[in-house]
């Protein structure tokens, strides 16, 4: 009986949890932004094989009618070139995510492992702006600054000059949720992804491994009322996950 429940928990893990697609929907109220829906995307990590899949993820996306669509980055997947989707065909299929401001973007440490600039260029040439130490005003009927960062492992973050003539409110896009304590008091959201929920979770524990400098507080949802955490819609390293389903996050401002 034992060996049969390793067995199928080994299944489900491996083919059946990391091919479901949840959309959590949130509410998160700030005084200065009201009646904005945003649908925040992170840590796609595609294969070759991942295309059927990332067309569900951008009719999912598609399906919740976002003013704003923001994307933690982590778009490419694997330690080679030969095993992670082109980036040229990655970025046309997301091209087809629409929400009435566009698609924002930073990017995560896979991004730069493989080729930062390769996929910076081939997400602008798609319409896709790339947040990088950077802001710009969003023109909502109650206006926002965007700011997004560079990621924390790969490159040279420079928070100061990702705020640089923003003023409140701001919401930032980092892809590492680790920016928090340097950034929290500036701002008034920050949305982050790359530790996957830890993709393992073990009941009652959380998660096994997280990939953060602050162990396991930044693991997965609102830390502190000012970040949060997504699980993320890929793998990384082990190809699995347990207890923790692939998300796509929608936020409403009330």
């Amino acid at each position: 009986m034992a060996k049969f429940i390793i067995i199928f928990l080994l299944i489900y893990s491996v083919l059946i949890e990391p091919n479901i697609l949840y959309v959590k929907k949130l509410t998160f109220k700030n005084q200065n932004i009201k009646n904005l829906k945003i649908v925040f995307v992170s840590d796609f990590h595609l294969s070759k094989l991942s295309k059927g899949r990332l067309d569900r993820i951008i009719k999912k996306v598609n399906e919740q009618n976002a003013d704003i669509i923001l994307s933690g980055g982590d778009y490419l997947s694997a330690h080679s070139k030969e095993k992670t989707m082109d980036m040229d065909i990655a970025a046309k299929k997301l091209s087809q995510m629409k929400s009435k401001y566009g698609i924002y973007s930073v990017l995560g440490n896979h991004d730069y492992f493989k080729d930062g600039e390769y996929v910076k260029e081939n997400l602008r040439n798609n319409g896709i702006k790339v947040l990088e130490n950077s802001n710009v005003e969003i023109k909502h009927n109650t206006p926002f600054y965007l700011a997004g960062i560079s990621d924390m492992q790969t490159t040279r973050v420079d928070l100061n000059k990702a705020l640089r003539g923003a003023e409140r409110p701001i919401i930032l896009l980092s892809h590492s949720p680790d920016i928090t304590p340097y950034a929290k008091e500036h701002v008034d959201l920050i949305l982050s992804g790359h530790t996957h929920g830890g993709q393992i979770r073990i009941p009652f524990f959380g998660a096994i491994i997280v990939p953060s400098q602050f162990g396991k507080k930044y693991e997965t949802g609102f830390v502190d009322k000012i970040v949060y955490v997504s699980k993320g819609l890929g793998t990384s390293i082990i190809k699995a996950r347990f207890n923790c389903f692939p998300e796509i996050t929608v936020i409403n401002f009330e």
